[in-house]
Order: C-alpha cells, then structure tokens, then sequence
C-alpha cells in the first residue's frame, strides 16, 4: 500500500494484525524483524551511537579521524574540566574506539585501527 503525502509517494505501514488478516506472513515478517533487532550486528551498532551519542566523545571522535592528538590538545580545544576529558577519554578507550600510547612524556590518543574503517564510514558525511 502507498499514498501520496505533498505529492510525494510514501509506504504505508500495517498498523495492526487485523489489518493484515489478509496476509498470512505478517508473523513470520514481524518475528524475522524482531529477531534482526537483537542479532550482535546491531546491539554492536546501540553500543557505538551510545558511545558517541555524548557531545565531547563526539568530538574527540571527529578530531581523532583527521590526526593522532595529545591529551593536553584536548584540553586546549574543549576548555573543559580535566576529569572531564578524562573522563570521556576513558569511557572511549573501554569501549574500545580508541587507543594511546606515549611520545616521549606525552599522552597520545589514536582511533583503534579495527574501529577506525568503522567510525569513517559512520563520520564521512561530518568531517567532509
């Protein structure tokens, strides 16, 4: 079924099993939807917009996908508390998004490298 919203053809969703009496399949279609929704494809992809669904994650995300940063350029950009940053840096590093290692006595964060084609694809429309 479809209609026409401002000219624009759009589907129209059953609303109820009553309506769908005349289809037989609307369990099997509607059981097949329901058991997507749990598989591990999509509680990984709840788990990643949750990560970045935080501002300041956010952002030390779309920064890290341009270069590897020091933790004291975060604090530069973001002008907010440390524990703050660090923080957010944390709950990023036990999600498993990013990484950091040392340069001589300063702390450098960089995307997980098995993340990173990952949050490219999720990021390409913003930092384009």
């Amino acid at each position: 079924m479809s209609r026409n919203v401002h000219g624009v053809r759009m589907a129209t969703a059953r609303c109820c099993p009553a309506d769908c009496a005349l289809r037989s399949d609307w369990e099997d279609e509607l059981r097949a939807e329901k058991a997507m929704l749990s598989e591990e494809p999509v509680r990984e992809f709840h788990r990643l917009l949750k990560l970045l669904g935080h501002p300041l994650r956010l952002n030390i995300i779309l920064m890290l996908l341009k270069r590897d940063h020091c933790v004291c350029e975060f604090f530069y950009v973001f002008e907010e508390p440390q524990n703050l940053i660090s923080y957010n840096l944390k709950k990023l590093k036990d999600g498993g998004l990013i990484e950091s290692y040392y340069r001589s006595n300063h702390k450098i964060y960089t995307l997980n490298g098995t993340m990173m084609p990952v949050l490219r694809r999720i990021m390409g429309a913003a930092i384009s």
